[in-house]
This record gives structure tokens, C-alpha cells and sequence, in this order.
């Protein structure tokens, strides 16, 4: 007969082995290649971002960390490929707040959920956006551009990446907070559409400030005006939406994430990897130059960041009136 306290162990043994097995295998990690996804194709600010943050952590963790690109359908089916893996911490996920936030506030059939889906590791940095426009439009300020449009409804046409992308979603709730009607002319990327601008096919648009910087500087485009509440430090003569009467204040991110439930530890040791490099003065000019002010965060941090900005967010696509197609 087997005796109740060899029973009573043996079963006390058998449900601690799943925990024991898990706290080695965080304890051992990592122990194989580490894929990072990148949900847009290479040369964009986040696949140059993960390269050099990587660069940096070469030799920390003893194993290679591999970028694999998965574009298409703004971000979200790599962003949603990440959602689908297991929560080991093998597979890793780069994304912009456009693609992780606004993108499923936007579009109710996008199938995931930036908190729901996916654990932060570390904000890599915080990117601004710049109202460019055609250098032949005859407006050289913010408020002139409002007046111009006001005496023209629905003439003037804008540039996006794409419909529900953050370039579409500011310029809407620009046009919506100034006053003014603007015809929507999406693309399906951000080189396409400045080409259209600088070409004097489309009056203006709404895009991260270093693709439309060395066109601005060779007087190929003429910058308005910077989102966010403080000027961008590689064009400090570039006023904020806000400095000129438009409270245009939100502002965009970079940053690693995990599929919600990876443990912690392995959270904490990639952000403490990755700060390092993110934080590191000598790498400031580099960040600068990829269109981003360096930060470095925790991943407590960066969560209380996400759900600040997904209410943020949630209510910029609402009074911007922008809708799927």
C-alpha cells in the first residue's frame, strides 16, 4: 500500500517540476538564437534602430539575435505573426506606436492588442513628425498654410503611408482642430509619398522628420511645423504645432516587446542590454540621425507609457474622424 505522505510528495513533486523547469530555462537564457521581427522591410527607422542597439550587445548574451523583416498591411502581420509565438522570450518584436497603438484603435479587425498581446521591454526612443509641404505652395507658416486652405476647401490634397497610419491619423486631426478641408492621397510608403510631394503632385504631408530632412534642406520641401511639445534638436529653427496655436502634442515611439507572459527576468536582462547602448552619450548623434531621441526605459516604464498613450491615441483617431476602408 502506498503510504499517504509518499503519495502526498510524490504529487508535490510532480506539480513543482513544470516551475523548475521554467525557472531553468530563464536561468539558461538564452540558450539558441533569439529572432527578432521587424513588421516593415529593411532600411526603415526600426529595422536601422535593432541593428544598432545590437550592435552594441554583441557578445552579452552568447547567442546571435537574428532580424527577420515581415512588412505589409501597416505593421500589423508581422506585429500579429510576434503576437502568435510563444512567450520564451525567443522571439522579439520592434515596433513604432503607430503600428502597435494606433493601428488596432483604428481598425477594429486588426486581430491584436498592444496590452493585451505583448509585454514592453524598453522604449528605444521618442521619434517626431513634421508637417512638410510642396516648395512651390505660396506659404512659408503654419497659420499661413490655415489661411491659404480656409479659402480653398477640399483643393488642397496631403500625402500618408497608408489609410490609419499615423501620418494619415495627424494630418486629419490637424485639418479637423484648424478647420480646414483636405483631400487624402494615401500611399504605401513613406518614399512614395514625399516623392509625390516634391514633385508638386500633392500639396503636403505629415511624416517622420528625417525622410523629409535632406529634401527639405536641398529647398525641395519647406517645413511647417513639429509635433510634440519641445523643438526637434537637429532643427531647432523648426517651430511646434503647438507654438503655433495647433495643440498637435503626440508623439511617437520606438521600442522592443515580447509576447505578453515572457518572464520578467528575461524582460529586465534585455532592457538592461539594450539601455546600455540606447543610453550610451556616444551613440546620441547616431539615434538623432535615425529620428530618434534616445531614451532607455524599464519595462514597467514603457507600459505605463502605452496605456497613457492607447487612451491618447484613442481619442485623437476619434476627433480625427479618419475611417477604415
Amino acid at each position: 500500500m502506498i503510504h499517504r505522505r509518499t503519495l502526498l510528495a510524490a504529487t508535490a513533486a510532480g506539480l513543482a517540476a513544470p516551475a523548475l523547469a521554467r525557472a531553468d530555462a530563464v536561468s539558461a537564457y538564452p540558450d539558441r538564437p533569439v529572432r527578432i521581427v521587424v513588421p516593415a522591410p529593411p532600411g526603415g527607422q526600426s529595422d536601422i534602430t535593432m541593428r544598432l542597439v545590437l550592435e552594441g550587445m554583441r557578445g552579452s548574451f552568447g547567442q546571435p539575435f537574428v532580424i527577420e523583416n515581415r512588412g505589409g498591411a501597416s505593421g500589423a502581420i508581422g506585429i500579429d505573426h510576434v503576437a502568435k509565438q510563444p512567450a520564451d522570450g525567443y522571439t522579439l518584436l520592434v515596433s513604432v506606436a503607430g503600428g502597435l497603438v494606433v493601428n488596432p484603435l483604428f481598425d477594429r479587425r486588426v486581430p491584436f492588442d498592444a496590452l493585451r498581446d505583448f509585454a514592453p521591454i524598453t522604449q528605444f526612443g521618442l521619434s517626431t513628425n513634421c508637417l512638410f509641404v510642396r516648395a512651390g505652395l505660396p506659404v512659408n507658416s503654419l497659420q499661413e498654410l490655415v489661411r491659404y486652405a480656409r479659402a480653398r476647401p477640399g483643393e488642397l490634397t496631403y500625402a500618408s503611408i497608408g489609410n490609419g497610419t499615423i501620418s494619415h491619423i495627424y494630418t486629419e486631426l490637424f485639418a479637423r482642430t484648424a478647420g480646414i478641408e483636405l483631400l487624402h492621397v494615401p500611399f504605401k510608403g513613406g518614399a512614395a509619398a514625399v516623392q509625390e510631394v516634391i514633385a508638386g503632385r500633392v500639396d503636403m504631408m505629415i511624416i517622420d522628420f528625417t525622410t523629409g530632412d535632406q529634401p527639405m534642406r536641398e529647398g525641395l520641401l519647406r517645413g511647417l511645423a513639429v509635433t510634440g511639445t519641445r523643438r526637434w534638436p537637429l532643427a531647432p529653427e523648426l517651430q511646434t504645432f503647438q507654438e503655433q496655436q495647433v495643440p498637435l502634442t503626440l508623439i511617437g515611439w520606438n521600442g522592443l516587446f515580447a509576447p505578453r507572459g515572457t518572464p520578467q527576468p528575461i524582460l529586465k536582462r534585455l532592457a538592461t542590454a539594450a539601455n546600455k547602448v540606447v543610453q550610451d552619450p556616444a551613440n546620441r548623434d547616431r539615434f538623432l540621425q535615425i529620428g530618434l531621441i534616445p531614451s532607455g526605459t524599464t519595462p514597467e516604464e514603457f507600459e505605463a507609457v502605452i496605456r497613457s498613450d492607447t487612451e491618447q491615441w484613442r481619442e485623437a483617431v476619434r476627433m480625427s474622424g479618419a475611417k477604415p476602408e
